[in-house]
């Protein structure tokens, strides 16, 4: 059972911790007890307002907080948790310069791939600091694009101009987030968490045809299903995951990687490529790219692509990489042409 990740961004004093209450006051209602991973940055008796009266545990980065703390470190933390903690989800803030791209490519790494799923980025949004801040200005920007919920928070200590002016600042940088303008971080935790939670409840009803990887699926009283639709194309993704099969040409796949794909910041994985034995090993990051054969001290992975990137178009991705002579699952395909789900990372498989 892959853990959920719930990574709640923004500037200091924006309403991080106020939204964090929320959610984990809703997933305890659920029964869960989150494991909640902060930055004691600053902000350091907020820990026990946070915590107060709430069912979790808490975890701080050894060295303080995610922003100054090293990828490897992370890594490690996050390992040590879903081994040994087990939670039932994770909540995560990141402050200050950690860029959500990053903190993708750290879940999505080999040991954590299957035991990690960044289920939903939320950035809150200061909107009397909007613009205001230059030494920051690019990482909120950063925090904002990627996110796949805005929350444009302290909307009633500014005036509806200037609301109306961050609001178009953070739509130019991202068109497919769902936004709310916010007041003291007020907002539905199911938005963010999902209706069905971290497992799917056997309550009798069919979810067969339900999108369980990412519990984008919510069942009313009727019995009917209810899609969180977005008012974008929804092939088209922050991050995916793909599991190919078959052989792929060598000189047609490093085409592929040279020719690059729009949008994309990471990709990486393990996958077959005719000469590459026994199995080839791939990292890409903004423009280039090594491809090494698995060394024989690793023991073998299963094939695997993930993909980060701005706005990434899943079918368009898939279609060339079978032009290469990679295989997908039927499901791998039909979830390529569906536009019935949200994003996958949107997240973030995710």
């Amino acid at each position: 059972m892959t853990v959920p990740v719930y990574l709640v961004a923004g500037f200091l004093g924006s309403g991080k911790t106020t939204l964090m209450k929320r959610l984990l006051e809703h997933l305890n209602e659920r029964g869960e007890k989150p494991l909640v991973l902060m930055n004691e940055f600053g902000e350091s008796n907020i820990d026990n307002e946070l915590l107060e009266g709430s069912q979790a545990q808490m975890r701080e980065l050894i060295d303080g907080c995610i922003c100054c703390t090293s990828k490897t470190e992370l890594t490690k933390t996050l390992y040590d948790i879903v081994t040994n903690d087990q939670p039932s989800s994770i909540l995560m803030e990141a402050t200050g310069l950690a860029d959500p791209v990053e903190i993708l490519d750290i879940c999505t790494l080999p040991n954590l791939l299957d035991k990690l799923e960044l289920r939903t980025i939320v950035s809150v949004v200061d909107a009397n600091r909007w613009g205001k801040v230059s030494q920051a200005e690019a990482l909120m920007k950063r925090q904002a694009k990627y996110a796949d919920i805005l929350l444009i928070n302290k909307a009633d200590v500014v005036a509806e101009d200037v609301l109306n002016d961050v609001e178009k600042d953070v739509r130019e940088l991202n068109e497919r987030a769902d936004l709310h303008r916010t007041v003291r971080a007020e907002i539905d935790p199911q938005v963010v968490i999902g209706a069905e939670g971290t497992e799917v409840v056997n309550d009798g009803k069919d979810h067969s045809h339900c999108d369980h990887e990412h519990d984008h699926c919510e069942h009313s009283d009727d019995g009917h299903v209810h899609h969180h639709k977005h008012d974008h194309a929804h092939d088209h993704y922050l991050s995916f995951t793909l599991k190919p099969k078959g052989v792929a040409n060598k000189a047609k796949f490093n085409d592929f990687l040279n020719e690059g794909v729009p949008g994309l910041l990471r990709l990486k994985g393990f996958l077959q490529v005719e000469g590459v034995e026994p199995q080839a090993i791939l990292q890409w990051t903004g423009g280039h790219w090594e491809m090494i054969p698995r060394p024989s001290v690793l023991r073998e992975k299963p094939n695997v692509l993930v993909f980060i990137g701005e706005d990434l178009d899943r079918h368009a991705i898939v279609h060339k990489l079978e032009e290469c002579g990679l295989e997908f699952d039927a499901a791998e395909h039909a979830h390529a042409h569906s536009h019935d789900h949200d994003h996958e990372h949107h997240h973030h498989e995710h």
